[in-house]
């Protein structure tokens, strides 16, 4: 859909409506033919010069993630659609375009799917759902995802504790689809201060104020991390603003 259409319908009122009218109900293939690349390195080069950002802080844990896929056919599963920032759903669809597999984003808002869908290929199937019930009622028959992103409800650095909840209750809802080497790459989980001053430096003193007040570091994935650490499911793979494990 244009873009100045969706603004209009935002400002009427009338995505809202849409939202709760189509959530859990809907959901829509990309349309657009994509060039198909023929390595890696070049579709990342290419994606976060032209689409995203060339020095984008996640850049790093992203490409990390997408190289382990080995250039082989995969099942990515991304919570929280991204038609903006890191624009990781196009990421994503790039790769299943040129290597093979599926991509499915799941976004509670309508926009992103709105927004999404002109410019994905048939490899991408967005969804408008509440991401936890979408992960719960995803059946796989017999497939399993090879990478898990998690990147929904947004982070209120003054309150992260209702963002890190809802990242573990994703998590859980999304295990009995993961295996063995299965790769999880969570959004908005900075290691420690100076990361999340490269992103946002004005949410320094929230982040440093939570962690001395509790112990650890607030974010998206801040209890899935403790959860691997404490089971020993999983291995962390890289941490920096983003959180990357293997299961």
């Amino acid at each position: 859909m244009n873009p100045t259409a969706i603004k209009l319908l935002r400002h009427l009122g009338a995505l809202d409506l849409g939202e709760k009218i189509v959530r859990g109900k809907l959901s829509a293939s990309g349309l657009k033919n994509r060039e198909k690349e023929t390595n890696l390195q070049t579709l990342l080069d290419r994606h976060f010069l032209a689409i995203s950002q060339p020095h984008h802080p996640c850049r790093e844990t992203l490409s990390t993630a997408l190289s382990l896929l080995g250039e082989r056919p995969a099942l990515i599963i991304e919570t929280g659609s991204s038609a903006w920032g890191t624009n990781s759903t196009m990421l994503f669809d790039s790769y299943c375009n040129s290597f093979g597999g599926e991509c499915r984003s799941v976004d509670i808002r309508l926009e992103p799917l709105l927004t999404l869908q002109p410019l994905a290929t048939s490899h991408t199937k967005l969804y408008c759902d509440d991401s936890v019930s979408f992960l719960n009622k995803l059946s796989l028959e017999g497939d399993r995802i090879d990478l898990l992103y998690l990147d929904s409800w947004d982070v209120n650095w003054d309150d992260p504790m209702p963002s890190a909840i809802h990242g573990l209750n994703e998590y859980l809802a999304a295990t009995k689809n993961l295996k063995t080497g299965s790769l999880v790459l969570i959004d908005d989980t900075p290691k420690s201060v100076e990361n999340i001053r490269v992103v946002q430096p004005l949410l320094a003193t929230p982040y440093e104020q939570f962690y001395e007040r509790f112990g650890f570091a607030p974010g998206k994935g801040a209890l899935i991390k403790q959860l691997i650490e404490t089971t020993g499911r999983g291995t962390i793979l890289a941490h920096e603003y983003q959180l990357l494990i293997r299961i």
